[in-house]
């Protein structure tokens, strides 16, 4: 029964804006392609239930926000990270320039970087660009090799298509098989308990499982114990039934539960995020009004200065249309007098 739990990894999408992360997702969760390109709000994440080798597996994928905006956010969504898949344009060099940037970012935050895959997107644009402007398969293979020994963690490098899906199935089936196979390794550490072996009784084709009587005992042909017999298979599929359905159940909830945990955990980070922003925008508005009251408090005293220069030049414009005003009456008087002479 404890077979059928699901085993749950976290994979973080990141890289620039613009680059295809989000596309790459729906096309692999069978979302669809968006021609149309809207950019992610800080941080969007999905379910991927599967099974893998037989083990019933569950995928949250975390698409993480390139925006520089966001980036304040982005420390908190690194969190528990099992897997980074980090992609890059193949028709946008600056893209690929940056693509070390965001494994520093990663490996800052995480301390040491869980596997990754290295994603080159957009080869379907690759033909309709001039060779001298895109990244080829030689440098992402480069580029992937020298991060996985600088940083010390494995690596995958492949090239994609969101639009046309090529690879994409791969990818993840990729780093899906390298998760597997670090977590068998780590098991594999894990030293085995010291102590006497159970022992086991052999069940055979010829010995009844339950009451280890030979299958042709003649006590099994008895009538009344024969009627337990037909009894006990009957419970044990009834068992079995119970185990599925209490396997299937918990397997159900689980994936709800963490669902709902993401949803918490994302929430509680914008909560605390929007608590800084309100504390900055407190000062802020603090700042602003005390610039305010400085300014209003000058604008007074400056029209007070004005006003007094103002008054001051009426009153010299009215002293001299004065000393204007009699001095033509002085020669208003003069001329009359001279006209009467």
């Amino acid at each position: 029964m404890l077979e059928k739990f699901r085993r749950q990894y976290k994979l973080c999408l990141i890289g620039d804006g613009y680059v295809g992360k989000t596309s790459i997702r729906r096309k692999y969760l069978k979302e669809g392609f968006k021609a149309s390109y809207l950019p992610t709000l800080g941080v969007d994440f999905a379910q991927k239930a599967l099974t893998h080798d037989g083990v019933p597996t569950n995928l949250v994928i975390w698409d993480i926000a390139g925006q520089p905006a966001f980036q304040g956010l982005r420390r908190r969504y690194y969190e528990g990270s099992s897997a980074i898949l980090l992609v890059y344009s193949v028709v946008d060099r600056d893209s690929f320039d940056n693509a070390s940037r965001w494994l520093v970012e990663a490996h800052g935050f995480l301390g040491s970087l869980p596997p990754m895959i290295v994603m080159a997107n957009k080869i379907d644009l690759r033909a309709g660009h001039p060779a001298e402007q895109v990244v080829t398969t030689e440098e992402g293979k480069a580029f992937a090799e020298k991060m996985s020994q600088q940083l010390n963690t494995p690596s995958i490098f492949i090239e994609t298509s969101a639009l046309t899906g090529e690879n994409i199935d791969e990818a993840f089936n990729s780093l899906i098989e390298l998760l597997f196979e670090r977590h068998a390794k780590e098991e594999g550490k894990t030293a085995p308990a010291v102590g006497k072996p159970r022992e086991v009784v052999s069940q055979t084709a010829d010995i009844d499982p339950v009451t280890l009587l030979k299958k042709d005992s003649e006590h099994l042909q008895e009538e009344q114990i024969g009627r337990a017999m037909t009894e006990l298979v009957k419970l044990r599929a009834e068992l079995k039934n119970a185990e599925e359905e209490l396997a299937d159940s918990v397997s159900k909830l689980e994936t709800t539960l963490l669902n709902l945990k993401n949803v918490v955990h994302v929430k509680r980070i914008m909560y605390e995020h929007l608590q800084q922003q309100l504390k900055q925008t407190r000062q802020e508005w603090s700042d602003a009004y005390d610039e305010y009251m400085q300014v209003e408090k000058r604008k007074k005293a400056e029209i007070e200065r004005r006003t007094k220069q103002i008054d001051d030049i009426r009153s010299r414009v009215e002293n001299v249309g004065r000393i204007i005003r009699t001095r033509v009456g002085d020669l208003d008087m003069k001329k009359m007098v001279n006209s009467t002479e």
